[in-house]
């Protein structure tokens, strides 16, 4: 399901931003939003009502921009927000795509920056996706790619203790199960979480090098550290796999939740670039 407001004015659009990245701490840092991309070709796979199309547009000067998303819907909405902003037709390409049929649109090695975040968790062949994007990106290409991190918050406090103990939500369920309907919706009909290492490795099948640089939080994880993170460790309802990792946890000097040296929030993201 698409939610989306249909912007009013270009200040409206651009606030709603800022917002965006209000919500989701070191959101704007991991995904390496503000890097310049002049007169690169770039693809946002998943685009979504174009929050990104805006930004790339808007604080850089890419050659061209291209948005992928399976949502008519979604593809209205950002051909408004970009009409909305003025942006130059020529430098935008929107393409609608098929869960069920791969094979991106776009000639071999001819993307210099591919983003995606937040996608290819909810596809049914991630794997085949992630072969697509190393057919089309330029041997010198990157590539951001964000999908969620089950060394999270929101995974051990919110889904296995918050949601399922606290709350009692999701009977019967196990936690990957009841973690798929506590992240976009119960009628999400895919929604997985990788471990760093699983998605890593996802990565490699694909020939690409990857780092891990951690895992952007929400603000729903943070307030739940607060309220229920001692409460949590000491519950004897909560399973030992959950409370050894929030046993793990240590904090920044800004009192972020980091899980062996990385962030631990539900955004993990990983930059990916060509073998040789």
């Amino acid at each position: 399901t698409v939610y989306a407001y249909q912007f009013k004015t270009i200040t409206q659009s651009l606030q709603n931003l800022q917002w965006r990245e209000q919500q989701y701490p070191l959101f704007k840092e991991l995904m390496q939003l503000y890097h310049q991309h002049n007169h690169e070709v770039i693809l946002d796979y998943g685009c979504g009502p174009g929050n990104d199309l805006v930004r790339f547009l808007h604080f850089t000067t890419p050659k061209k921009v291209i948005g992928i998303d399976v949502s008519l819907k979604a593809l209205a909405l950002a051909r408004q927000r970009l009409a909305l902003h003025k942006f130059d037709p020529s430098r935008v390409t929107l393409y609608h795509a098929s869960d069920s049929f791969v094979k991106i649109p776009i000639h071999d090695q001819s993307v210099d920056y591919i983003y995606s975040q937040g996608v290819l968790h909810h596809t049914r062949n991630p794997q085949e996706i992630l072969h697509e994007f190393y057919r089309i990106l330029k041997p010198i290409g990157t590539a951001s790619i964000m999908v969620y991190n089950k060394d999270s918050i929101w995974y051990h406090l919110n889904t296995a203790y918050y949601k399922m103990i606290v709350n009692n939500e999701f009977p019967g369920l196990s936690v990957d199960e009841a973690f798929s309907r506590n992240t976009d919706g119960p009628d999400c009909p895919i929604s997985r979480c990788y471990t760093p290492s699983q998605f890593s490795d996802m990565c490699l099948q694909a020939r690409f090098n990857v780092q891990y640089l951690g895992a952007y939080l929400s603000l729903i994880e943070l307030d739940l550290i607060e309220k229920y993170y001692k409460q949590a460790l000491q519950d004897p309802r909560l399973p030992l796999q959950h409370k050894e990792f929030l046993q793990e946890i240590q904090f920044s000097p800004q009192q972020l939740p980091m899980y062996q040296g990385k962030y631990a929030g539900i955004g993990g993201v990983y930059f990916l670039t060509k073998t040789s």
